[in-house]
């Protein structure tokens, strides 16, 4: 059974590529938007390449320590979990992220919501703050985390070393030029003083999805480490609940 289920879980990341143009869903309740209990500042510098954002998010250079550090713990924590693929499971790594979630796993719901649909979140040590928290799904190795604030889904971060790709097709390791042609000008992009690369978003423009972002940061290379989707102003937030 497990040689099966290891078989299966091949064919799903093989199939896993850029499918397309985000079309999402206009049905997330603005209730569940919430403010960053330490608020956010960032600084930007002139690219030819995007339009720039306001400088309003300074803090947002410590993000990929945060989330890198989120990330080994999910992975270590992940040891313990069952080592059957439940259908749920297989749908993450086989659907792609979208801004308003992936697979299962939809911006808006609560943690019951999640259960319900057969996926256990379980709280990653030392990553929230107040009402704020991040989960992994148990059974799940693969390193993204979930940010939910008073028990409400609201953004998924993507870690180093996943290989879950947007709609699009950007992915960890895509390049800046890539997500030019991806997403053209639906872009502006900050400086990120940590990675040397940006801090680049991508804003939906059909009306009413504006409450929801892609964010992706780039090292100095001009390569995609980690990146994000979730629901403005949460998926902004450069330090997650921290």
């Amino acid at each position: 059974m497990n040689q099966r289920i290891g078989q299966l879980v091949m064919i799903t990341l093989a199939a896993v590529a850029g499918l397309g143009v985000i079309a999402l869903p206009q049905s997330i309740a603005p209730q569940a938007m919430a403010r960053h209990p330490n608020g956010s500042a960032n600084a930007s510098t002139p690219s030819p390449v995007y339009r720039l954002q306001a400088p309003t998010v300074l803090q947002g250079v410590v993000a990929p320590l945060n989330s890198l550090r989120l990330m080994k713990r999910a992975l270590a924590n992940a040891a313990d979990s069952d080592s059957r693929m439940s259908l749920p499971l297989l749908a993450i790594l086989n659907e792609p992220l979208k801004t308003t979630g992936l697979g299962p796993i939809q911006i808006g719901m609560t943690l019951a919501d999640l259960e319900e649909a057969g996926l256990t979140p379980i709280a990653i040590e030392g990553s929230g703050q107040g009402v704020c928290q991040y989960y992994r799904i148990k059974g799940n190795s693969e390193p993204i985390g979930i940010m939910a604030i008073d028990d409400r889904i609201l953004r998924i971060d993507v870690w180093p070393g996943s290989l879950i790709e947007t709609r699009s097709g950007a992915k960890i390791g895509s390049t800046e030029a890539d997500l030019v042609r991806m997403y053209r000008g639906q872009l502006e992009a900050t400086a990120n003083p940590v990675t040397l690369g940006k801090t680049i978003v991508f804003t939906p423009r059909t009306p009413g999805e504006d409450l929801f972002r892609l964010v992706f940061e780039t090292d100095d290379r001009g390569r995609v480490v980690q990146y994000r989707a979730g629901q403005f102003p949460s998926v902004s937030w450069p330090g997650g609940c921290l």
